[in-house]
């Protein structure tokens, strides 16, 4: 006869999310274990390789990469257990019950709730003889304790409800590990009651006993854990005790082992270690690497949790080329701001008065006054080097906030030497600094802001690099009234700047410096119908100038009006159509532009900001050619262009987007950069570009042929001389996660212009070819590789090459690169090699020397570096 009890006790359990440190998976599972079942002694379990393999519900089968999977048996239980909070207890064989005193159940002993089983050969439920209430639970022989991902086997357990104590021997253990990738998900009643195929990540291992006497501490005895599947374990970890505080947040092992195989590799005679989400004090997982620059490095980081809203990590680094080298990165956040601030210092580099020494040798008798000035500044800088970078963040209210950007380094030559210990936080030989507070609001926007540059000045190149202008400060006023009576648009831009400049190495003229002030309001009428729009406009342009350091005394003030008027027009057209049985919807959209400018001379009137804009299709319907406020184009002209896109029907997603256009000019342009004391500088009839009376042919696309395949492509094609001005295209093949590829290339003409050749000779004109690719090749193996070449000058500019194995418990991956510096005085390129190599074992986290992952996502279009992860 069976006989079936339902008692009304709540039971749970919990897990704790644990930090990722070398024996972090291990915790989370002995942590699970220890909120579970426990007990007293029994018929030891069978562990052989054959019968932990069938417990644990191991099915091997080739296909996937791990070769199986576990297979979990169906929970069958009542819907009314969940609905009740009930616990059920069956058992199919003799039970002898008792309200006061205690009962026991033999065979097959089932004990259910909703989502979790114990399972036993016999178990004794055992009441306090005064009150009757259930106080201990005792399971023995064969004992299973089962949850949806997790399974525990012990020989028994024992419970002790009234003293909150558990103890469990001989363990076998199996648990799903849960990320972001693949969170843990509530299955239904209907989903538990039948077998579940289990494909994702678990762990797995053995523990002779559990011990829990103390509220939240637990401890374990002769532990092991693996990721790897039961019938090919690669690794494993073994310790002979650990010990976790739910208290304190902390755990600790003695005598820690990890085994490839069978073989030994790794011992700790002590580890301290987190086991939740709260930060700790101590050290991190080594930095290694090599570069050409520094050669090998070892660094050891140190983390100090100052406190829950800040933080601080400091590194020392042995760079074997170089010396120490100490890095102290501080984060901060409240419910204001936040930021972080990098501090790196080197007490004394061995390579650097190699540098200076050889760049004395090399141009001392050099009589370039830049080239002299800038080995001065070299020759004073000391052996210590360093660089600070800080950013912060400030929100202040709804309106009002503030950005801080602040990088600096010692000397000229930092960057090339330390530039992949700055993670690529700067840009080279030109470093930002600036703070920024921003106000805005519903019809008034406002910056200031003060922005320098630190410029590096290195001088074995043959390009050398400018110092740009600081505003110190800029202050922006910007208002925006739309929709306003009669349907009109009222806006204004205001803009005060003061400009200073150091001058450029081994220059003794000044540069002219001074206050621009700029205002230009303007009025719209937009009118729009849903086949089309028009919408006039017209601006006024006031500047005015307060020099010093200018040659002469009438230009010291100046100022400058005119009038901005422009019509902008389009129409819209779409159909539906068919592509090949495929529905799609295909719009044609002309837009007409014209625009207006009179000439004003502006030779007199310093450059502060302003460069020419690159003619793109979008840049044919905007009323000035120049960037910045220090010139305004004249213009009188029309630019047409007509774009189409084609979207899917059913999804709505755009399949293509294509656009042509130029411009027809009614008159030649005279504005140019030139200044009235700029030497050479060529008259706007001997631009050929300013006299045409068309602009180059612009076109752009953006073909989606399907998911997979992408195509986008920028073109500028010069009708008069009938040459191609401008080119970019890149053609990407991305059908999965692992697979991409793509094929770049890029045409400037006169785009990099060389020494030595004549103004319009080839070899002026940028080429550049990029490609990239992450590819699986054989099982478990994949590739990814990078190339970037100059194809114009005959030399790579980047260079990639990577082999990773990824197994479903472990990883490896070794990345070799080769990257562009600079051309040498020879015209001989300089590079900088680096070679990383990283190991990951699935539930532990990653190690080895360096971290490629920012750089394989940064070089690689569209791949996301996961590596040692399971989906």
């Amino acid at each position: 006869m069976r006989y079936w009890v339902t008692l009304s006790v709540k039971w749970y359990m919990s897990l704790i999310k644990i930090n990722k440190l070398v024996i972090t998976g291990l915790i989370t599972v002995l942590i699970s274990i220890a909120l579970g079942i426990p007990a007293g002694a029994s018929t030891p379990l069978d562990t052989s390789k054959e019968s932990v393999i069938a417990k644990l519900g191991w099915t091997a089968t080739k296909d996937n990469r791990c070769g199986g999977y576990y297979l979990e048996p169906a929970y069958n239980y009542p819907s009314d257990l969940a609905k009740n909070n009930l616990i059920q207890y069956t058992s199919s064989g003799p039970t002898l019950f008792s309200l006061h005193g205690t009962s026991e159940m033999t065979g097959d002993v089932t004990v259910t709730q909703e989502g979790q089983q114990m399972i036993a050969n016999k178990a004794y439920l055992y009441r306090d003889p005064v009150t009757g209430k259930l106080s201990a639970i005792g399971l023995f022989g064969d004992v299973h304790i089962r949850e949806p991902g997790s399974l525990i086997i012990a020989t028994n357990a024992h419970i002790n409800l009234k003293e909150k104590t558990q103890s469990l021997n001989d363990i076998l253990y199996r648990m799903s590990i849960y990320s972001r990738s693949h969170p843990k998900v509530q299955l239904t009643h209907a989903e538990l009651q039948a077998a579940r195929v289990v494909t994702q990540l678990n762990v797995w291992g053995q523990a002779k006993s559990f011990e829990k006497n103390s509220p939240k501490v637990f401890q374990f005895k002769e532990v092991t854990y693996s990721t790897c599947p039961p019938d090919n374990t690669v690794w494993h970890f073994k310790a002979s005790e650990i010990i976790l505080d739910k208290n304190t947040g902390r755990g600790h092992a003695t005598h820690a082992r990890f085994y490839i195989k069978k073989v030994p590799v790794f011992y700790a005679p002590y580890l301290n270690f987190p086991i939740d989400a709260r930060r700790q004090t101590g050290l991190l997982t080594p930095v290694v690497g090599s570069s050409s620059k520094t050669g090998p490095y070892l660094g050891v980081p140190f983390y100090w949790n100052m406190a829950p809203n800040y933080d601080m990590t400091l590194t020392p680094t042995y760079l074997s080329k170089r010396g120490i080298q100490l890095s102290d990165l501080f984060r901060y956040m409240s419910r204001a701001d936040s930021g972080k601030l990098l501090l790196n210092y080197v007490p004394k580099d061995k390579q650097f008065g190699h540098l200076q020494t050889s760049l004395q040798e090399q141009f001392q008798n050099n009589p370039d006054p830049m080239i002299q000035a800038s080995l001065q500044h070299v020759e004073k800088a000391g052996s210590s080097r360093g660089a600070v970078i800080w950013e912060n963040n400030l929100r202040l209210d709804d309106h009002w906030t503030s950005h801080v950007d602040y990088n600096r380094v010692s000397d000229d030559y930092y960057l090339e030497d330390y530039a992949h210990n700055l993670a690529n936080e700067v840009t080279q030989n030109q470093l930002l600094q600036v703070a920024d507070l921003q106000y805005k609001g519903t019809n008034w926007n406002f910056t200031g802001r003060l922005q320098e540059y630190q410029t590096l000045h290195p001088i074995d190149q043959p390009t050398p690099f400018l110092n740009q202008y600081s505003r110190l400060p800029q202050l922006v006023l910007e208002g925006d009234y739309p929709d306003q009576r009669f349907g009109f648009d009222y806006f204004m831009s205001n803009e005060l700047t003061h400009f200073s400049i150091i001058n450029n190495p081994g220059s003794a003229m000044p540069q002219p410096v001074g206050n621009r002030l700029h205002v230009q309001p303007g009025i719209s009428l937009p009118i729009a119908a849903p086949y089309g729009y028009i919408t006039p406009r017209a601006q006024f342009a006031a500047t005015k100038y307060e020099l010093g350091d200018v040659s002469q005394n009438n230009m010291k003030n100046m100022s400058l009006g005119m009038p901005i008027l422009d019509v902008t027009s389009g129409l819209y057209f779409d159909r539906n159509i068919s592509f090949f049985h495929h529905q799609l919807r295909q719009t044609l959209e002309p837009e007409i532009y014209y625009l207006y400018v009179p000439y004003h001379n502006q030779t007199k009137f310093p450059v502060f900001d302003t460069t020419t804009n690159t003619l793109t299709y979008d840049q044919l319907f905007t009323y000035n050619r120049f960037s910045g406020l220090d010139r305004i184009g004249d213009a009188n002209q029309v630019s047409v262009g007509v774009a189409s896109r084609f979207f899917d029907d059913d999804s709505g997603f755009e399949k293509i987007r294509a656009g042509i256009g130029e411009i027809i000019y009614f008159a030649n342009r005279n504005v140019t950069l030139c200044t009235i004391n700029q030497p050479n500088c060529p008259t706007p009839d001997m631009i050929r570009d300013n006299t045409l009376r068309r602009s180059p042919l612009t076109g752009v696309v953006d073909y989606h042929l399907n998911p997979a395949w992408t195509l986008t492509g920028n073109t500028i094609w010069n009708t008069q001389i009938n040459e191609m001005d401008n080119q970019s295209i890149v053609l990407q093949y991305h059908p999965d996660t692992d697979k991409i590829i793509n094929l770049g290339y890029s045409y400037v003409r006169q785009g990099d212009v060389q020494p030595g050749l004549p103004p319009n000779a080839n070899g002026n004109n940028l080429k550049q070819s990029d490609i990239s690719f992450a590819w699986p090749v054989v099982h478990n193996w994949s590739a990814v590789g990078r190339w970037t070449e100059s194809i114009n000058e005959g030399h790579f500019q980047n260079l990639l090459a990577g082999l990773q194995y990824d197994s479903c418990c472990w990883a490896v991956r070794a990345l070799a690169g080769r990257t562009f510096l600079n051309l040498d005085t020879n015209n001989e390129p300089q590079y900088n090699d680096e070679f990383y190599i990283q190991f990951a074992l699935k539930g532990l986290g990653s190690f080895g020397p360096g971290d490629p992952t920012q750089l394989l996502n940064s070089s690689i279009n569209g791949y996301n570096a996961e590596f040692g992860q399971d989906y």
